[in-house]
Parts: structure tokens; C-alpha cells; sequence
């Protein structure tokens, strides 16, 4: 494929203002140049202690390095074992779903099937499970995540932990959005992106930093189309990246796809191909380079980059917008370019963290930005050819450009509660907790009631005497609670 609607490209890069800095040498040393330690974020470059390490002189922390192909990825999460052990666990997580998975539709396979069809169908589905996992085991086997691993303190491995909601598997389907599907999402995520940099009047998009970069088609063809000098994508999800990397560098992948509703054949899973449409060859006059890491915190010197792009990122954070953005104010110099695309669908706690757009347009400005464009456009979602699933997303884009820099900054703020990481402190009282223990004391009476002989009835009426409830409101709670465990365990 070429790139998209490549005429418009080529005006949208035809600009004439000149750079506000001159970027370093490119390639791998253009790279290591602008990293700094996201650890104690000493003022100065990453010293080279071998190909497999980078260590900070300041500090001593070292942060491996993984060859995958042609690419050699750092490791720059602020504590790179606590980030280990994570990951390890979530590997572990995944291996243990897709096993509990097999498990259930071998008790399937082995009742009484009606229809051959039934049987081949889940013998299928089987086959095919067990290739996805053996697929992802060997696609992350580059970061011997099953390898024996330094236990952190319990303070760092609060204050470093990982959302919980981003698992192995997490946005699997961008993966074949990017690299398989082929039903234009991207054509139209990349026109909406070169739509709102006709705005920039700079001659070229410089070094570009691509935080969140998931399986990294946008910043893919940004660097075919726009021709940046740099183009580095850092995400914290490991198959996303080192999926991108060997893509992007020319290797067909295959991956098990498994439709949220498929059609079809597609019922037992797809083997998808996974491929760019051009390989980026390594070692040519422009540098495409790959960091696991956290946006959050991101591990690159003051002004490193001309431009930087938040691909479907910004409402996902779980660290307040306001800061994120003083850390992207950080990243450029004075007339920098800030392009953000995706939704402003905010989900936090905090009510006052869940922000509108104006309020998001305001955060920006604040932030030492101003707004040069704006566009608003639906486009496809996550629409799987194999799937009867589907939905479209309202696309905001916006492009702005740094006018000042903010006054001294501090380091990035942990998501954990202080009485969380000092287990000295007292813990405070909060609705949450009430709710929380609520909900788990009542689950918790109704499943130790299960003895094998009593009823729903039975361990209704216990709960109604306890809590001095009406019959109805027990039946209907105990119900769902085991109605609920029971589906865990036995699946749908």
C-alpha cells in the first residue's frame, strides 16, 4: 500500500519556517542521545555499559537492553526489575486464561455432542488456543520473562505498578488493525493527523516521539509518508512493541485473532498475517527506533524531540492530564509540535479528572501550548472483518505548538496513595472501602454457606435473618452471587 492519499502528504509537509534546533546525529546514537534515567532523572545521558545494558552514571540503575531482530530495545521503566516481575506475573496471568480456556472446552469436547459439526468446532477452537499461547510465549521469549527475577521491595513495587488493566493480551485487536485487517481505519487516522499539520509551518516534523505508541502503525506512517529525521514509539506493553519491530522491519507474523463476535468460520479464531506494507530497511539515513517504557513518565532529556504525538492516550493515563502535559512541554523546545489523535472519553475516580474538551483545550494552553488546529471526525473502530462486532469513534485531533516553557518541574507523581507506599501510615476511611468490604463480606458468607446440601433458599434465608433483609431482595443477591462464581469457573 502506498501511503495514504500521498498528494496531501506532500503539501502538508511542504512548509517553510525553519527548525527551532538542530537534531543530533540519527540512527541508534541519535537514539541514546536523547535518553535520560526515568529513575532519578539526573540531567544527563545514559552511559553504554555493553549491547545488552544501559546504566545511569548518576544513579547506577541499569536498564536492559533486548535484541528483537534488527532492533535492539531498551528497557526504561523507572524500576526496570519491578517492570520485570509485572510483566512476569501477567505472563503468568494470560498462560493461566488460556489454560482454564482449554480446560472448559475439554469438559465441552468430552459430553455427549449431537452434531460432528460441535465436536470439529471445538476441537478447533482448541488447537487454536493452544497455538495463540505457544504464538505469544515465542514472541516474547527476546525478554526471558520466565527467567529468574529480582523480588523488589514491596514500597517500589507499589509506586511502580502497572495499570491493571494493561495484561499481555490488553489491545490485542491493534495489532491486526494495524498490521492485518487492511479496512481502512488507518488511512483515515492518518489523513485526520496530516489534515491538522497543514498548520505547521516548520520545514520538516524533526526527531518525532510517539508516547502510547500500542503496535505502532500511526507513527509507521507518519515515518514513510512525512519523513521525520527520528521516529521513536515507546508503549509499556511488550507484544504490542516487539510485534512492531519485526513487522516494521519486514517479517510476516502470524497471530491467532479471536472476534469479540465472529462470523463465520472465524468462530474457532483466525490465523491472521501480520505485515507491513513496506519494511523499513535499519541502518538508512532515517532512524526508526523502539523504547518499552512509561508515557507517563517518559526517560528522554529536556527538548529531545521537534515533535511529539499521543496517539489514543491521553484520556487512558492514569496520571492527571495537567501533569502529563507540563511533561510533554518538557520533551520540545519553543515552537515544538504537540499532536494529539483519538478519544477525550475520561474514565477516573476523581470526577474533577474526567475532563470535557474545552477543559481539555484549556489544560493545553496552560501548559505553556497554543492550539494552531482542531479536527473532528468519526472513523471506524476496531472493525474486524471477522466480526459482526463494530463501532465508530468521534476522532479528535488536535495539533499545538509550545509558545513557553513552565517553571522547574517535579518528577512525576506515583498513582499510589502515600499510605500505601509507607505501610506506617494510618489508612484513612473513605466510601469506597465501605462499599468494597460490603460487597466482599456478603460474597465471602454466601460461598463459605455452600456445604453440598443446602439450597439457594436455604443460604437465602440465613442472609435475610442476618441482615435482616426481605426473602426476595436475599434470593435475588445470593442468586447472582453464585450464578456469578459458577460462570467464572465453568465459563458461559
Amino acid at each position: 500500500m502506498a501511503c495514504p492519499d500521498a498528494g496531501a502528504v506532500g503539501d502538508a509537509a511542504a512548509v517553510s519556517a525553519p527548525q527551532t534546533r538542530t537534531c543530533v546525529k540519527e540512527g541508534a546514537s541519535g537514539l541514546l542521545e536523547r535518553l535520560a534515567c526515568p529513575a532519578c532523572r539526573a540531567d544527563q545521558p545514559l552511559a553504554v555499559e555493553s549491547e545488552s545494558v544501559l546504566r545511569c552514571s548518576a544513579c547506577s540503575v541499569r536498564f536492559p537492553r533486548f535484541r528483537v531482530g534488527p532492533a535492539a530495545i531498551p528497557w526504561l521503566f523507572p524500576n526496570p526489575d519491578v517492570a520485570r516481575l509485572e510483566w512476569n506475573s501477567r505472563l503468568r496471568g494470560f498462560r493461566h486464561t488460556q489454560m482454564t480456556e482449554h480446560n472448559r472446552l475439554n469438559r465441552a469436547l468430552g459430553r455427549t455432542l449431537a452434531s460432528p459439526l460441535s465436536r470439529a468446532r471445538i476441537e478447533e477452537t482448541m488447537r487454536a488456543k493452544r497455538a495463540y499461547c505457544e504464538q505469544v510465549d515465542s514472541l516474547l521469549a527476546p525478554l526471558g520473562l520466565d527467567g529468574e527475577l529480582m523480588v523488589p521491595g514491596m514500597a517500589k513495587a507499589l509506586h511502580e505498578r502497572l495499570p491493571r488493566k494493561q495484561g499481555v493480551a490488553s489491545y490485542s485487536s491493534n495489532i491486526f488493525r494495524d498490521w492485518a485487517w487492511n479496512n481502512g481505519e488507518n488511512e483515515a487516522q492518518f489523513h485526520a493527523v496530516s489534515d491538522v499539520l497543514e498548520a505547521d509551518s516548520r520545514e520538516s516534523l524533526g526527531a518525532v516521539l510517539t508516547l502510547g505508541a500500542g503496535a505502532c502503525r500511526l507513527p509507521y506512517d507518519i515515518h514513510r509518508c512525512l519523513s521525520p529525521t527520528l521516529s521513536v514509539a515507546l508503549d509499556m506493553n511488550p507484544l504490542l512493541l516487539l510485534i512492531a519491530s519485526r513487522v516494521i522491519h519486514g517479517e510476516a507474523l502470524s497471530l491467532y485473532e479471536f472476534p469479540i463476535a465472529p462470523r463465520g468460520d472465524s468462530i474457532s479464531g483466525t490465523l491472521q498475517t501480520c505485515q507491513a506494507p513496506a519494511a523499513l530497511t535499519a541502518g538508512t539515513d532515517t532512524y526508526f527506533g523502539f523504547l518499552l517504557g512509561d508515557a507517563s513518565n517518559p526517560p528522554f532529556a529536556a527538548e529531545s524531540f521537534d515533535t511529539v504525538i499521543t496517539p489514543w492516550l491521553i484520556d487512558i493515563l492514569p496520571q492527571d492530564l495537567t501533569e502529563f502535559a507540563a511533561q510533554l512541554n518538557r520533551l520540545v523546545p519553543v515552537g515544538g509540535i504537540w499532536l494529539n489523535t483519538g478519544s477525550l472519553a475520561f474514565h477516573h475516580r476523581d470526577p474533577k479528572r474526567c475532563y470535557g474538551e474545552k477543559e481539555v483545550f484549556e489544560i493545553v494552553e496552560r501548559r505553556g501550548f497554543e492550539l494552531i488546529a482542531i479536527d473532528h471526525r468519526t472513523i471506524p473502530y476496531l472493525q474486524s472483518p471477522q466480526s459482526a462486532h463494530g463501532r465508530n469513534e468521534l476522532l479528535v485531533t488536535f495539533a499545538a505548538r509550545k509558545v513557553s516553557d513552565l517553571a522547574e518541574q517535579e518528577a512525576p507523581s506515583s498513582t499510589s496513595p502515600d499510605w500505601l507506599l509507607d505501610v506506617t501510615r494510618p489508612v484513612p476511611g473513605c466510601p469506597e472501602f465501605v462499599v468494597e468490604s460490603s460487597s466482599y463480606l456478603l460474597s465471602a458468607q454466601v460461598l463459605a454457606a455452600v456445604d453440598g446440601k443446602r439450597s439457594v433458599h436455604a443460604i437465602a434465608s440465613m442472609v435475610a435473618r442476618e441482615y435482616d433483609l426481605s426473602m426476595d431482595e436475599c434470593l435475588h443477591a445470593v442468586a447472582s452471587i453464585l450464578s456469578n462464581a459458577f460462570n467464572d469457573d465453568n465459563g458461559p
